[in-house]
């Protein structure tokens, strides 16, 4: 036999070998199934849930607003990014925020004199409950 007429016999060889290969694997997938199973998450779901008065963009304020203060940190100290703490509150509140890159350009693309009424009463809170200095009140109808 010539030099061309092997080359194809190896290659189908190859083929025939892979096929086996494939065989024993989808035999193997057969026999022992949970072996070939995906781990799944083995962490409960969060028992939290939002309100239907709270919307999903007053969670995103939220989200925004601890990401750019850089107070969630890594064990390292080095900031957490935007991504890692909306999964978190995805799965803390068992809610889907989308793509939290777009809806965090809408959040902080505001005018910045523009508090919205969830923030408000955030930031409200301590006012009605706590008592708050003298200075601390004036202050704060400046905002």
């Amino acid at each position: 036999m010539g030099k061309g007429k092997i080359a194809p016999l190896l290659l189908i060889d190859e083929a025939i070998e892979l096929i086996k290969t494939e065989i024993r694997i989808l035999n193997l997938r057969i026999q022992y199934p949970e072996q070939f199973q995906k781990h799944k998450k083995t962490q409960p779901f969060s028992t939290l849930y939002l309100t239907d008065e709270t919307t999903l963009i007053n969670i995103m304020e939220l989200v925004s607003g601890l990401f750019l203060s850089k107070r969630i940190v890594y064990k390292n100290g080095t900031p957490v990014p935007l991504s890692v703490i909306t999964k978190s509150f995805e799965e803390l509140f068992n809610i889907k925020l989308g793509d939290c890159y777009k809806k965090h350009e809408s959040v902080i693309s505001r005018k910045p004199t523009k508090l919205t009424e969830f923030l408000g009463l955030a930031f409200h809170f301590p006012q009605r409950f706590f008592p708050v200095e003298r200075e601390l009140v004036q202050f704060q109808q400046y905002l």
